[in-house]
């Protein structure tokens, strides 16, 4: 029992529990970065399609796909200044949170996949900027200008497979980190309120307590079977035992009483059941109490 308790707890935390939820906003901003550069992939890949589409089409390409493809090429241009902000905001924050933790931000976050993809990042952004100029009236320097974009478009496209991998490899030296802080770790958030439909299937039945066989009720029994003119059922349940006896109209119901068991359950029937052996208090008009 002791062993399977110490095992328990030797169970690492989840990364945004961690040194009581110092990477919960590492967590939050890693997520964001890789759907911001799973956009931006997304965008570059279809540059990457209508390049070469266009590079097909030449020395007439359509007017009309020019005009879209500059619009794509713009919004891939955007989105990767983007994608360079949302690397150097992570970047920041991890470092904030290390330092936090007493450790030196570089031993941690610096690798040289990082280094790799900063550097290509800056070589793609040099290349841009030094494409020929090129119009379309000259096809020539204009379908140069088209092929040069390929290796920036495939070098940017692969930045982002490398930067996944960089990423996720400092967020494994981040756990590390975290767990070597030595900080408890943040309780996970409460069970969330269940339902109102969840509540009512979980709760238990409330049976209300049967009432005392006292003098009101038996006064009520006297008036029950006055009224029905006629002797009635009493039926008597004490553990596995069932007892039946008569009430006669303007009976004297001490003696009854006093027969009975305490701690036995009484019923009076208001109309006679066909089966006394499977008669059920539930079925009938009946009147049940208990003897004290």
């Amino acid at each position: 029992m002791t062993q399977d308790a110490d095992a328990g707890a030797a169970v690492p935390p989840p990364f945004r529990l961690a040194a009581g939820g110092a990477g919960a906003r590492v967590e939050w901003a890693t997520w964001a970065l890789l759907a911001v550069a799973g956009v931006f992939a997304a965008v570059a890949a279809d540059d990457l399609a209508y390049v070469l589409r266009i590079r097909a089409a030449l020395p007439a390409p359509d007017l009309h796909t020019l005009v879209a493809g500059q619009r794509l090429g713009t919004a891939e241009m955007v989105l990767f200044f983007v994608l360079l902000a949302a690397v150097v905001g992570w970047f920041l924050l991890g470092a904030a949170t290390v330092r936090e933790l007493g450790e030196e931000p570089a031993a941690v976050l610096r690798t040289s996949t990082l280094t790799a993809f900063q550097v290509g990042a800056a070589a793609t952004l040099v290349a841009g900027a030094t494409l020929p100029r090129a119009y379309l009236l000259t096809p020539h320097d204009f379908e140069v200008r088209l092929r040069w974009m390929i290796p920036i478009l495939v070098a940017r496209l692969a930045l982002v497979v490398l930067l996944g991998v960089a990423v996720f490899g400092v967020r494994r030296r981040m756990y590390a980190a975290l767990l070597r802080s030595g900080l408890a770790p943040r309780r996970s958030r409460p069970q969330e309120r269940a339902s109102l439909l969840e509540m009512s299937k979980r709760a238990v039945p409330v049976v209300p307590p049967r009432p005392v066989a006292g003098d009101a009720w038996w006064s009520e029994v006297a008036d029950r079977v006055a009224a029905a003119g006629t002797a009635l059922p009493l039926l008597e349940r004490s553990g596995g035992q069932r007892r039946w006896h008569r009430v006669q109209p303007g009976e004297d119901l001490t003696a009854l009483r006093e027969s009975l068991t305490a701690g036995a359950t009484v019923t009076l029937f208001t109309t006679e059941p066909a089966d006394m052996d499977a008669a059920d208090a539930d079925d009938f008009d009946s009147l049940t109490a208990v003897v004290t």
